[in-house]
């Protein structure tokens, strides 16, 4: 059988990050390594593709369409599927990915045969195999109107082959993070052990926290070319001991790479001589959740740190000249005071770089919220996206709570002691893409402010 793995492009309706960050569908690589040496696996990449979706799938002509994405998604993995049934009603279509596995409903649709919702790395060769043969049907998917029952799904299994990245070889020149330039994608474990209530990932594994043995770990980074490697768990940071592990299982390896990933402040705060051992080995930067610099918000989101903790992160992160790029939630409570307290906050930390997430109830998180609080319906799925206001401001209109995130975006990414360390710091390449992105972004932020104010 010959098999298209696809990762969808974003609708014109989200606000881009792929504008300043492209990675590698790893989640992808992975499903098709499982293939088998009698089928064929083929992965196309829409993110960079400039064709639309039907030229490739008459060009590969497939028997089975994979798509997977995020919520953002759910739409155009529609569309994907109905536009492979158009083409050849014999094709059968495969969906996949996070949100389908938390909330399959939303993929519901005649055009969708089958919804990876659990263990996707030993379910779908288990599909597989029932193609071939129409036998014992895996625990862990859905048909077309099946509903998820949780007590049926098979416990979790969280098997993971060393992805073969020869399927994405004329895409990898182009992936970078930030100021990452061709990073490759390593996933060293699952779900997160903390309990913080706005997060979507730990209901991926419904709360449950799982490790890959670092000896795989280890294999892994040896067969990947690129010297950039972003750590994609949720928190790589959680364990002293296995980061330390990490670090000399790097340096008995011989490994010669950068490290990005994620990690909480009260970890970076707390183990300052880790952080530069880390750093000696290759770690140039760590995405920290701040979440907020307020206490009672940080208590609000289940967080179990302070504000005083996270500026102790920063002080162990500049000292061992470990980058950082901070997360914060703009909460909707907030007002002009609490966005001027948060620029001068993060520009006496020396934070440089910044994601502001609006604070969105994602589905299956728990969080709830009072119908007329929401002015983004979850039904519009393109818009959820961490950068959409989905919740009316309680303090000021809707455009005026978008200006002052675009105001805090530029008032911390545009200082120009920032700016000449940039220059110095990175290729002219790298630093003209994260300009046009930034452009472009903004762009978005506008036609943003504009719509909401004709709404108005």
């Amino acid at each position: 059988m010959k098999i298209l793995f696809v990762r969808p492009r974003p609708s014109a309706k989200t606000i881009g990050l792929q504008h300043v960050m492209i990675v590698e569908p790893l989640e992808l690589e992975v499903l098709a390594t499982l293939v088998g040496s009698a089928n064929q696996a083929v992965i196309v990449d829409m993110i960079l593709e400039k064709r639309p979706i039907d030229y490739f799938i008459r060009k590969e002509n497939p028997d089975i369409f994979c798509v997977t994405g995020y919520i953002t998604n759910v739409p155009g993995m529609i569309d994907y599927c109905r536009r492979a049934k158009d083409i050849n009603i014999r094709i059968i279509t495969v969906v996949g990915g996070v949100h389908c596995e938390v909330c399959p409903q939303d993929l519901n649709d005649a055009s969708i045969d089958y919804r990876v919702i659990r263990n996707a790395t030993t379910v779908f060769p288990q599909l597989l195999k029932y193609f071939e043969n129409g036998k014992l049907f895996p625990k862990g998917v859905l048909r077309y109107n099946e509903e998820l029952l949780s007590a049926e799904l098979p416990p979790f299994d969280f098997t993971f082959p060393i992805p073969d990245r020869s399927l994405t070889n004329r895409y990898r020149k182009d992936y970078f993070y930030i100021f990452h330039n061709k990073v490759a994608l390593i996933k060293t474990s699952f779900g997160c052990p903390f309990t913080c209530n706005f997060c979507f990932c730990r209901e991926i594994t419904r709360g449950g926290y799982f490790e890959r043995p670092l000896n795989e770990v280890i294999k892994e980074l040896q067969t990947i070319k690129e010297e950039n490697i972003y750590i994609v768990d949720d928190d790589f940071l959680t364990s002293g001991i296995r980061v330390m592990e990490f670090i000399e299982a790097n340096r008995s390896a011989g490994l010669d790479k950068n490290y990005l990933l994620y990690g909480r402040a009260d970890f970076i705060a707390g183990n300052p001589t880790i952080m530069a051992d880390f750093k000696a080995i290759g770690l140039k930067t760590v995405i920290v959740g701040f979440e907020s610099f307020y206490d009672h918000e940080l208590k609000n989101y289940h967080k179990n740190t302070d504000a005083k903790t996270n500026e102790e992160a920063m002080k162990v992160l500049n000292e061992n000249k470990i980058d950082c790029y901070a997360t914060i939630i703009v909460s909707p409570d907030w007002g002009k005071k609490e966005f001027d307290f948060c620029r001068e906050i993060i520009r006496a930390l020396g934070i440089h770089y910044v994601n502001l997430q609006p604070f969105t109830p994602l589905p299956g998180t728990g969080n709830t919220v009072e119908k007329d609080e929401l002015i983004i319906p979850f039904s519009d799925f393109e818009r959820w996206d961490l950068a959409h206001v989905t919740i009316r401001p309680r303090k000021m209109s809707t455009a005026d709570f978008y200006k002052n995130i675009l105001r805090l975006y530029n008032s911390i990414l545009f200082q120009p002691r920032f700016l000449l360390d940039c220059i110095l710091k990175y290729n002219l390449v790298m630093l003209l893409k994260m300009i046009n992105g930034s452009i472009r972004v903004r762009k978005q932020y506008w036609s943003k402010i504009k719509e909401v104010k004709r709404h108005a």
